[in-house]
């Protein structure tokens, strides 16, 4: 006599005694992300939350990946807090744990998302440090140009200012990635998303100056020591040494995207072309840039304007 299976009887393929361990569900997502084209540095990131999750729940008895609830990510996620952790690197941890869970769902591995159930982290409305233009102009000043090299780093700054591309972005700019009619960079970005930036007429200059005196051709635009492509690690060394020779705190290479964005809409740059250019994937950054600018600009408006300033009072 065959048994019919009744829908009661129906459930998840994990939730039985045979659940997938983590470390194979782990694999088989870096794997998703792999084939997609997403970056070592991504799958890094990706890897190390989920894994640290892991870490946590295996410590405290919280149950496995598979079977997971919202009370363990939330007892985790307070943790991180707890332990000093960055409102914007918690919030890193959270879009890790959120695309790991679809994926899961996805992958019929879980019925539901237990992310949907936990509230993101707030992170704080204020910029972090940015260069202001006196800053990029002391240190383009100190650079000079008595070298390729000094050529190279002058411009290297240029564009980093004039453009807010990240430093993954510069390095992988290549030769042919110029467009010298209209003064636009190929960039490619995120996710291997490819768009153009424009450059000014300064930043044009310079690029072609460190490009003509250098005298090496190579397919990449810009290159480090023994003539190789110019590095992450590189760059960030370089960008040390110039802002301490020009005695201006190094603030790290993404307070030029920053300065970048704050500068653009203080000059009237509309928020759907600074995403654009700037390759955001969303409003969201470019939001707290357009707030955080509201208010200098209020600010500046108002020594203008002081009400205070009217009273005729000493």
């Amino acid at each position: 006599m065959t048994s019919k299976t009744t829908s009661s009887n129906v459930c998840a393929p994990n939730s039985g005694p045979e659940s997938i361990p983590d470390d194979d569900l782990i694999r088989g997502f870096l794997l998703a992300l792999g084939a997609g084209g997403r970056k070592p540095r991504t799958l890094f990131i990706y890897e190390d939350s989920i894994r640290k999750l892991s870490d946590f729940s295996r410590k405290h008895s919280f149950p496995s990946l598979v079977t997971m609830d919202r009370n363990a990510i939330r007892h985790w996620l307070a943790s991180l807090h707890q332990q000093g952790n960055k409102p914007a690197t918690v919030s890193i941890r959270y879009r890790s744990l959120n695309r790991f869970f679809r994926w899961c769902v996805s992958e019929g591995e879980r019925d539901d998302n237990p992310m949907d159930h936990v509230d993101p982290p707030i992170i704080p409305s204020e910029i972090q440090p940015y260069y202001q233009s006196n800053d990029v102009e002391t240190v383009i000043k100190s650079i000079g140009r008595s070298t390729p090299y000094n050529l190279r780093d002058a411009a290297v700054v240029m564009i980093l200012f004039d453009t807010g591309v990240r430093a993954s972005e510069l390095c992988g700019m290549k030769s042919d990635d110029m467009d010298w009619r209209d003064k636009t960079i190929l960039v490619t970005g995120k996710a291997s998303k490819q768009r153009r930036v424009s450059i000014g007429n300064n930043s044009a200059m310079a690029i072609e100056r460190y490009l003509r005196k250098r005298r090496t051709k190579s397919d990449w635009l810009w290159l480090g020591s023994g003539n190789k492509p110019l590095t992450t690690n590189g760059l960030r060394m370089m960008l040390q040494r110039r802002f301490k020779e020009a005695g201006i705190k190094f603030r790290g290479a993404h307070a030029f995207r920053r300065g970048f964005a704050m500068e653009y809409l203080a000059s009237g740059g509309q928020e759907g072309d600074l995403k654009e250019l700037g390759g955001w994937q969303d409003y969201a950054m470019v939001s707290r840039y357009a707030k955080a600018n509201a208010g200098e600009r209020a600010i500046k408006a108002h020594k203008k304007l002081s009400p205070g300033d009217k009273l005729k009072v000493r």
